[in-house]
């Protein structure tokens, strides 16, 4: 079976701007179509979107049974950084780029509400770099990765896997 990321990771069919787009939802009815399937590749070419899209997106696809194959075709950024990593094999070509950086909002309010935004996405790092984590080679430091993240980051395949096992 072959699973397409062609578009932006989006929170529900209403946000879909283009037919490309992907949430969740989609994701679980494709996963629930192929239950039985062994082998499933998945190719990436997005530049992101919802974190909390990409990392439901990032467990389904963990727990599918299937062997995952993941192809970084063009670009996996943001959180569609996350969602390659979901792979059993992850292959990004030396040609295709591999984006890391800090969740961004945009907020409207006060300085106590600008406080409690940026607290939060402080937690919301947090779960990315778990997943980061879960997939480091031994000899990478988080750290490492975490300064990364902050830094915004872009690798090419060979790069990448340098920090990841891919």
């Amino acid at each position: 079976a072959e699973l397409y990321f062609y578009g932006d990771i989006v929170s529900s069919t209403w946000s879909k701007w283009e037919k490309e787009d992907k949430c969740p939802q989609d994701v679980a009815d494709f996963l629930n179509e192929i239950k039985n399937t062994n082998e499933l590749s998945i190719y990436i070419n997005s530049g992101g979107g919802s974190v909390f899209a990409g990392i439901s997106i990032y467990n389904m696809l963990k727990r599918h049974s299937a062997y995952k194959t993941v192809y970084v075709d063009g670009l996996a950024a943001s959180i569609a950084s996350v969602i390659a990593l979901a792979g059993d094999k992850v292959i990004i070509p030396a040609t295709a780029q591999y984006m890391i950086h800090s969740p961004w909002t945009i907020a409207i309010g006060n300085a106590t509400d600008f406080r409690k935004v940026a607290d939060d996405l402080d937690k919301i790092e947090t779960s990315i770099i778990n997943v980061y984590k879960e997939n480091l080679r031994d000899d990478v430091n988080i750290d490492e990765i975490i300064d990364m993240v902050h830094k915004e980051t872009w690798l090419n395949g060979e790069e990448a896997s340098k920090y990841f096992n891919i």
